[in-house]
């Protein structure tokens, strides 16, 4: 029982404001040592989701609210100053612009093959910028990992030259403030009135 009132108050009221954290627990597993998969650490008693989170970096304004009762993590302050990213230049070359309905996105953006390293250096920059900024949405938390969007915006080429595109890039956090693309096209962002 003390620890469950000592976890509340370390972890929500133990540290304030906008500052980066790393959770952490007595798991030596995490997201990336299980493959992007997270199982319950049999050794330790944690389970997989706190193994998803275990070593990931967020705004502390800005994290997720796993808890559950027994809980062994804990939030720490965080020096993040650069964003790490696994984000291989397939995922624009032979996705966005192999995929036949991602290739017509493009297409009609503009863009085409030979605008693959200017469109992958504006997704890193932009996630690694916005992440610092903790200007990202949290979304679903599971065996895979706890999921992050990213809002890109990006004006057209040629005659689209004139038009935003807001868009949505998707990612899973992995230790110590690295992000692991699952998609540099996670859906468009829809215009609010």
């Amino acid at each position: 029982m003390f620890e469950d009132i000592k976890w509340i108050l370390d972890n929500i009221f133990g540290i304030n404001g906008d500052k980066f954290v790393i959770r952490k627990n007595v798991s030596k597993e995490n997201i990336e040592t299980c493959n992007g998969i997270a199982v319950d650490d049999d050794t330790t008693n944690t389970c997989a989701l706190c193994v998803a989170l275990n070593d990931t970096v967020f705004k502390n304004n800005n994290k997720p609210e796993y808890y559950h009762r027994n809980c062994k993590c804990q939030n720490t302050k965080y020096e993040l100053t650069t964003v790490k990213l696994d984000f291989p230049i397939s995922k624009i070359t032979k996705y966005l612009f192999q995929d036949k309905s991602k290739k017509e996105l493009m297409k009609n953006m503009g863009y085409d093959i030979s605008d693959a390293d200017f469109i992958y250096k504006i997704i890193a920059d932009n996630a690694k910028d916005k992440f610092l900024k903790g200007d990202y949405l949290l979304g679903v938390l599971n065996c895979n990992g706890q999921k992050v969007n990213i809002i890109l915006e990006l004006y057209g080429k040629k005659d689209k030259k004139n038009k935003l595109y807001r868009f949505k890039t998707g990612w899973t956090a992995y230790p110590n403030g690295c992000l692991h693309n699952n998609t540099p096209f996670g859906g468009w962002v829809k215009e609010q009135k």
